[in-house]
């Protein structure tokens, strides 16, 4: 296995990269308050977590993380999101073997074992019919192959970030050193690899959504990715770039529509609440926030009251709140 396969940067792939770049800068040049970036920030992080689940099979949707009795399936999406924000505080611009189980340990906690451990036995990709698709190399070569693809990530010598990130995604998912995770893992890696060289979006670009809506291809390039890598690349920039324009989208449209009122994220979940139930207590609502100060949660229903978006019937402790 060549490490990294040698690819070319064609004139196609070099129109998408500017595209991304140019819907970067364009984000980056816009005023937007900082409670709206906030909000499209935690929504973008959640739909890359629950999206990268999906991929491998978790069926719940962003209403189900709330109610759904399925804890493993929720751990699973709640992992990445963990995962993700350890990317995201990362401040070095080099990283190691360590760092590559760390993320695995993170993503797999409670839910497979060995974790953080590469794989001691041999391990194949298997089509929807059973059949080995591809026979992954020998727990012998792992390391020395992880060691080369990190070797090629720490370099200069691929100029696009973006590039870079699809390339160290393909080389571990056809190493896959883990017996589970591999995918959920390679897919932190195109993260890892952004952040490394200060190659970020604020908001997130989710675009496992779209990794998700196109599975069979994802699939599909991913198994060619090393036969044919410039045509793996140029799927992997669609979708970022299609991501980057609904990002866009959406931002705009949050900056644009004057009717949205815009509440901190304790608030914002509390009114949530508030239009489940129609008409809650307060001793209702502190069961639900068992780590914030009674004082603290009085505090944020009236500012949510003072926005009149809820009402307040009652004036002692037996007050109850309801929507307007």
């Amino acid at each position: 296995m060549k490490i990294p396969p040698k690819y070319t940067i064609t004139s196609e792939m070099l129109k998408y990269l500017a595209k991304i770049e140019a819907t970067r800068e364009y984000l980056k040049s816009l005023s937007v308050p900082l409670i709206i970036n906030q909000k499209i920030q935690r929504v973008s992080l959640l739909k890359s977590s629950l999206f990268s689940a999906k991929i491998e099979g978790n069926p719940l949707s962003i209403d189900d993380l709330k109610d759904s009795s399925e804890k493993t399936k929720k751990v699973e999406v709640e992992n990445i999101l963990k995962s993700i924000n350890f990317i995201s505080k990362l401040e070095a611009r080099r990283t190691d073997i360590t760092t590559i189980k760390t993320l695995h340990k993170m993503t797999m906690e409670n839910i497979c074992y060995p974790i953080g451990r590469f794989r001691q036995e041999i391990s194949a990709i298997f089509n929807q019919a059973g059949v080995a698709v591809y026979v992954c190399p020998p727990p012998s070569q792992i390391i020395d192959l992880i060691s080369q693809l990190l070797k090629y990530v720490n370099s200069d010598d691929e100029k696009f970030p973006l590039i870079k990130a699809f390339i160290a995604h393909l080389v571990f998912e056809k190493v896959h050193p883990f017996l589970d995770g591999n995918g959920r893992v390679g897919r932190l890696l195109i993260y890892l690899v952004c952040k490394l060289n200060n190659y970020v979006f604020y908001p997130n670009i989710s675009f496992e959504e779209y990794l998700n809506e196109k599975k069979n291809d994802y699939y599909y390039f991913l198994d060619i990715g090393f036969k044919k890598p410039q045509e793996y690349l140029l799927f992997m920039l669609k979708a970022f770039y299609n991501q980057a324009e609904k990002l866009k989208k959406e931002v705009e449209k949050e900056i644009n529509n004057k009717n949205i009122i815009n509440l901190p994220p304790r608030q914002e979940e509390i009114l949530q609440i508030i239009k489940d139930h129609k008409i809650i207590s307060f001793d209702f609502l502190k069961r639900r926030f068992l780590e914030i100060p009674p004082r603290t949660l009085r505090y944020d229903l009236k500012k949510i009251c003072d926005k009149k978006l809820v009402i307040k019937i009652g004036q002692t402790r037996g007050s109850y709140y309801k929507i307007i």
